[in-house]
This record gives structure tokens, C-alpha cells and sequence, in this order.
């Protein structure tokens, strides 16, 4: 234990009341329009981020930006809670809200759109909330980014960041490709590398931080290779997007997988995921990845969330308050969206993990 870590636990801890308590999401669930959920929320603490919104967002898109603002203010709260030397680890978790940011620029250059950006977060050209500000590059530095005028730009204003110097080296492969997918995965490399070499032992006992980590690369290549296997794509061009640092090594992700299909990687898979032996059952009845992708994290999250709580005076306490911040936002969203596109109640319970 450390004990420059009491003043970071102490805070957090007075910050875990704000988090809603199970019943709130089974009746959440139950509710029947956005207007309903808006009103529910609107009686938590929740309040104070649509008020915040209310005179520019209505409806669905008001009770969205407000889920990201509450997100982005937990996450600030988490990083200067916590000691100095822990904070290096923290900002480069946080970084992945930044990468976010940039592949949705990219991306809208490769595709023409124009996106703006208010004080907190990026707009789409139909004004609908896209991005949220919560890692270490600032707003101007986002609105620098969109007002330049091509992809090259970009990159180049990046290497500021590092991002820049690293999307360099995969400029020429996309000039003559013109494959935006490259400069997309390589973000995501970029990030994971630059998290990984911020975790170096301060502490001790950042241990459990680094294989969560690892967990959620291997659920990300998971991903990669199921979505790859139900599209038909040749494992020689989904190796390209498969990272290092996780747990399950590149041999095993290619005996994973099976252009028979989708069941016999599972059947792979399920030595290291218990929940995948009742989600395999529903993706069969569905034909859903998206089942089998929530149950792994809900799995990954249970596990770390609470490895993290027993370490009150670590890095690790501040983890598990950014992740249950995480999770509560990714639930509400579920139920959010799912009542807003008219999702049957049994396929939102399971994203919402009720």
C-alpha cells in the first residue's frame, strides 16, 4: 500500500454515491418512450448535466450528451484524485477518448462530411453529439484538427501528439491503397503501445491494471476474428488488425480461426471466457455478435472491477472507479438507444446486462 494514494481514495470513495443502484436500471428498462427515461434520469444526478444541455439538446440526443458529460466529469475527477506518479497511467487510459476523436475526424475527411465541435464535444454535419472531450488533447486542439483541410494535415498536426509520427509510417500504404481502415487500426496500436509502456511498476501493485489491459486487447482481436470469420474475410487480411500485448497469442488467434464459422471458434474460445458456454447458446438462436461481445466484457469487467475495489490505496481504486463510470454510461446508453430504435425488451435486458 501506498500512502499518497489516502487523499485519492477518500475523494473517489465520497464520489461512488452518485453511481444508481440496480433497481434504477430494471425500471429503466421497463420504461416505454425517451421521454419516460429522460424524465427518470432527470431525478438522479443526472440533473445537473441536462441542465447543462437542455436549451440546445431535446429528447434522445439531450439525455446522450448528458450520459458523455457525467463521463467526462468522473474521469477528470479520477485523474486528479489521484497522486502524480499514478497519473501518467491514468491520462494514457484516458487517451482512448482522444483516439476516438481522431478517427471520427479522419474519417470524416476520407468521407466528405463536415463535423464541428462545441465546448465539450464533436458534432456530426447533422448536429448529433459523435465525440466526447475526455482525454489530454484540448478543444482547440480539436478544432485545429477539423478545420484542416485534408487527411495529410491531419497527420502532420498530429505528430505533436505522437500520433503523427506513428500514422506517418503508414501514409504511403494508404496513398496507394486508399484504404482509411490503416490509419484507423494504427491509431488503436498507437494507443495500446503508448498504455503499455506507461504501466511500469510504481507501485508494485499495478499488476491487475496491466492484465486488464491485456484482457481488453484480446477482446478487441477476438472481435476482429469473429466479425472477420461471419464476413468471410481471409485471416491474411484480419492478422493486419490483430494487436500485440493481450493474452492470447497470434498462433492462438489463428488456430481460432475456422472459415467454418463463427460456433467453432467459440468452442475455442470458451476455455477462456465460462460465459461464452450461455452466450454461445443465444448467438445461436440470434445469429448476434454483439451478445457474444457484451457478455465477454461484462465478464472481463466483473472480474477487474472487483480486483480493483480491494486495493484502496493503489492505482488500482482509481481503475475501478473509472470503470464502473464506464459501464454505468455504456448501460444507460443500451437502454437509451435500444428504446429509441424500438429494440424488443429481451435483446436491451441483454445489452444492459439486466
Amino acid at each position: 500500500m501506498d500512502p499518497t494514494y489516502t487523499g485519492a481514495y477518500g475523494r473517489i470513495k465520497a464520489y461512488e454515491t452518485e453511481f444508481l443502484p440496480e433497481e434504477t436500471f430494471r425500471r429503466l428498462v421497463e420504461l416505454k418512450t425517451v421521454d419516460d427515461i429522460s424524465s427518470m434520469l432527470y431525478g438522479t444526478f443526472y440533473k445537473q448535466d441536462m441542465e447543462l444541455f437542455s436549451a440546445i439538446y431535446k429528447g434522445v440526443d439531450l439525455v446522450n450528451i448528458s450520459l458523455n458529460h457525467r463521463l467526462i466529469r468522473r474521469n477528470r475527477i479520477a485523474l486528479f484524485a489521484a497522486p502524480t506518479p499514478a497519473r501518467d497511467i491514468i491520462r494514457s487510459y484516458l487517451a482512448k477518448w482522444d483516439v476516438e476523436n481522431i478517427k471520427s475526424i479522419i474519417s470524416s475527411k476520407y468521407m466528405g462530411y463536415q463535423i464541428k465541435e462545441t465546448e465539450n464535444f464533436l458534432v456530426s454535419f447533422r448536429d448529433i453529439p459523435i465525440g466526447m472531450f475526455g482525454g489530454a488533447m484540448t478543444h482547440d486542439d480539436f478544432k485545429a484538427l477539423i478545420s484542416l483541410g485534408t487527411i495529410e494535415e491531419t497527420v502532420n498536426y498530429l505528430s505533436a501528439f505522437g500520433y503523427g509520427q506513428y500514422l506517418l509510417q503508414m501514409m504511403d500504404r494508404y496513398r496507394k491503397t486508399g484504404d482509411v481502415g490503416v490509419l484507423l487500426s494504427a491509431l488503436d496500436n498507437y494507443n495500446y503501445m503508448k498504455l503499455g509502456d506507461s504501466l511500469k511498476f510504481y507501485n508494485g501493485d499495478e499488476g491487475p491494471v496491466r492484465r486488464f489491459i491485456s484482457e481488453e486487447i484480446d477482446l478487441r482481436n477476438i472481435m476482429v476474428i469473429l466479425k472477420g470469420i461471419d464476413l468471410g474475410v481471409e485471416f491474411d487480411v484480419l492478422k493486419e488488425a490483430l494487436m500485440p500485448m493481450g493474452n492470447i497469442s497470434p498462433a492462438t488467434l489463428r488456430d481460432m480461426y475456422s472459415p467454418g464459422g463463427v460456433e467453432q471458434a467459440l468452442d475455442r474460445l470458451k476455455v477462456f471466457y465460462k460465459v461464452l458456454e450461455t452466450a454461445a447458446t443465444q448467438y445461436a438462436s440470434d445469429r448476434r455478435l454483439e451478445v457474444l461481445e457484451t457478455s465477454i466484457k461484462l465478464e472481463i469487467y466483473s472480474k477487474y472491477v472487483d480486483a480493483f475495489s480491494q486495493q484502496a490505496l493503489s492505482v488500482g481504486s482509481t481503475f475501478a472507479f473509472i470503470l464502473r463510470s464506464e459501464r454505468e454510461r455504456e448501460r444507460l446508453r443500451s437502454i437509451l438507444f435500444g428504446r429509441y430504435y424500438s429494440i424488443n425488451e429481451d435483446r436491451m435486458k441483454r445489452l444492459a446486462s439486466l
